[in-house]
């Protein structure tokens, strides 16, 4: 055994010397790439967060404060107005800029930095949704009179129907009991003049 094996027992001794001192040199690079990857915003971005109630019948909120309410929470917004061909009588009575829907809807759990959609409504589209109420309404009541005056009219031909059976009958009956009288009288002997 002798120098051959002395030489092979100081290789493996100088590689493991050279493996601990490329360890040695490496750790603090690793434990500084740790610490960084404990400290990404990578951890921020998996948090999730509750849109905020942002509409509700009685309790309106405007852009601004919807804008406010999102951006507290790390949320992005963006926005889309009602267009006129989406005017309803139900929007007649909202505030100009009022928020009056979500995507995604409020009360979901989204990721922080997601962009929500708000829509929200103009003044001309809460006065054109005026006038479509106010134009049913008009027609509502319109029907209502002419039905008013069909049965006053029904009423009225019912009611002369009525009084001309009535005088039909009553002429009627007095033909008959005209002619029971001379019956009467001839038997009696007596005429009645006509």
């Amino acid at each position: 055994m002798g120098t051959k094996s002395n030489k092979n027992i100081s290789g493996v001794i100088g590689a493991i010397g050279a493996v601990g001192g490329l360890i040695t040199a490496v750790t603090p690079l690793v434990e500084k790439a740790i610490d960084n990857a404990q400290n990404k915003p990578t951890e921020k971005m998996d948090t999730k967060v509750i849109i905020p109630e942002l509409y509700r019948k009685g309790f309106p909120i405007d852009l601004e404060q919807a804008e406010e309410l999102l951006t507290e929470r790390g949320l992005k917004f963006s926005k889309s107005k009602l267009r006129m061909k989406e005017a309803d009588p139900k929007y007649r009575d909202y505030e100009d800029t009022q928020v009056i829907d979500s995507n995604p809807k409020q009360g979901a759990k989204v990721k922080v930095g997601t962009t929500v959609c708000l829509r929200y409504i103009t003044a001309e589209v809460i006065e054109e949704s005026q006038k479509i109420f106010d134009n049913s309404v008009r027609i509502k009541q319109e029907v209502k009179e002419q039905k008013a005056a069909e049965k006053q009219e029904k009423k009225e031909r019912l009611k002369e129907s009525v009084s001309e059976t009535i005088d039909s009958a009553k002429s009627g009956l007095g033909k008959i009991f005209k002619k029971d009288q001379k019956v009467i009288e001839s038997e009696k002997g007596e005429t009645i003049d006509e």
